[in-house]
């Protein structure tokens, strides 16, 4: 794949003029100390809510340093880096007043709220969509987790949540072909969670070692990211009808006695699919993420970490499952290749595992949906196992015994 990572020529040149200055830093500067005063300035606003989240400044400063010194961002990636940490940390500064003054806010109910889990590239976003048709569950929307404050328009809310989606793929149009960005579209909870400097959408699209032992010495911030997560869907919910919280992530797989342990009614659904399918997909799309933002991927590197890492993340949900550690009765498994299939006939399965309504029709709105958008529409997403720096037999070998728990078919 390495040989593919090539950027648009406008990002090319665009990139370039860190290289006539000397340092992409001396054009677009990622000061924490600045940045946190011109956001205080943007909102007239000084409250960073330490009182009610420590650790959140300390969270932030780690969090900027990591990205301005270890994680070698170009220009465009400063761009982009910087817009987001300004528009994160106005929006966090917005959002104490309200908390600290509407209690009806952070009083609001969030009830039985239903996950979606899984690897990447094992059908969690695709089922995401498909669920989130169902007029009884409730997804939140890229633009709405940008801005969450109805201080604009929903249209214009919806424009400015472009820059941070559609514009990935002007930057890798690649990237498309992996992942489908719309401001429209239900989003995944990294975006639910980006307001804590924690939490791991950071280190997703930036590639730091030390940011990395950092979040590994303070896994109390785990504790607040699901507060954060909490509060944030308070907020989005409040003044209107009441449904289930629809909600998907990768991450919560590596987090779920966190999870369970802020929303002990939770439901979980875990996708699962053949590792020799999503392991070199998984890392493709993560190369391609560090790739917007940075010219430095070592894609070998990425291909065996995530390799060693998604076999303990697995091994240890199926120990945690059978000693209780979570409620393994409150989590139901599915997998890939049943949803491809037949995805109305895994979706009924599905609802009736969760004891959900099926709504009458729905059949109709699912297949609907799934002809309007064919599978490759925009490409094919193109990758080896050789172009990722992974070994088909020994990736076969790493998750023989998941595959043989969950009793997965070869594709």
């Amino acid at each position: 794949m390495s040989h593919r990572l090539e950027h648009p020529q406008l990002v090319r040149r665009l990139n370039l003029f860190g290289d006539v200055v000397g340092d992409p830093s001396r054009i677009v500067s990622l000061d924490a100390d600045e940045m946190l005063g011109l956001a205080r300035a943007m909102t007239d606003l000084d409250d960073l809510g330490e009182a009610d989240w420590p650790g959140w400044e300390e969270s932030y400063r780690q969090t900027i340093a990591a990205l301005d010194h270890d994680a070698d961002l170009h220009v465009l990636g400063r761009v982009m880096t910087r817009g987001e940490i300004l528009r994160t940390v106005a929006t966090w500064l917005q959002l104490q007043p309200l908390w600290d003054n509407d209690s009806a806010v952070v009083t609001e109910p969030v009830v039985a709220p239903l996950f979606v889990v899984g690897p990447p590239r094992t059908g969690t976003t695709i089922l995401f969509e498909l669920l989130a048709l169902d007029p009884q569950l409730r997804a939140p929307l890229s633009w709405e987790l940008l801005y969450p404050l109805d201080a604009l328009s929903t249209e214009r809310r919806m424009e400015l949540g472009e820059c941070e989606n559609e514009l990935w793929a002007d930057i890798h149009p690649e990237f498309m072909t992996m992942h489908e960005l719309a401001s429209n579209l239900p989003s995944e909870c990294i975006h639910v969670t980006a307001y804590d400097f924690a939490a791991p959408y950071w280190s997703m699209l930036h590639d730091s070692a030390n940011f990395m032992q950092w979040q590994l010495e303070h896994l109390e911030t785990i504790g607040r990211g699901y507060r954060v997560h909490r509060r944030m869907l308070q907020t989005l919910q409040h003044g209107a009808s009441p449904r289930r919280w629809l909600l998907k992530s990768a991450y919560h797989l590596s987090m779920l006695p966190a999870l369970f342990n802020e929303y002990p009614d939770a439901q979980v659904i875990h996708t699962h699919r053949d590792p020799c399918k999503f392991m070199p997909s998984l890392v493709s799309i993560l190369a391609v993420l560090r790739f917007i933002r940075s010219d430095r991927v070592d894609i070998a590197t990425k291909g065996r970490g995530m390799e060693a890492a998604y076999k303990m993340i697995l091994e240890r949900v199926i120990a945690q499952r059978a000693d209780g550690t979570v409620p393994n009765d409150r989590i139901i498994d599915t997998h890939f290749t049943d949803l491809m299939s037949d995805p109305v006939a895994a979706l009924r399965l599905i609802y009736d595992q969760l004891q959900l309504e099926w709504p009458a029709g729905h059949e109709v709105v699912i297949t609907t949906y799934l002809d309007a958008k064919p599978k490759g529409v925009h490409g094919a997403h193109v990758y080896t196992f050789d172009d990722v720096g992974l070994d088909e037999d020994h990736v076969r070998a790493t998750f023989a015994d998941y595959v043989a728990h969950y009793g997965l078919r070869e594709e």
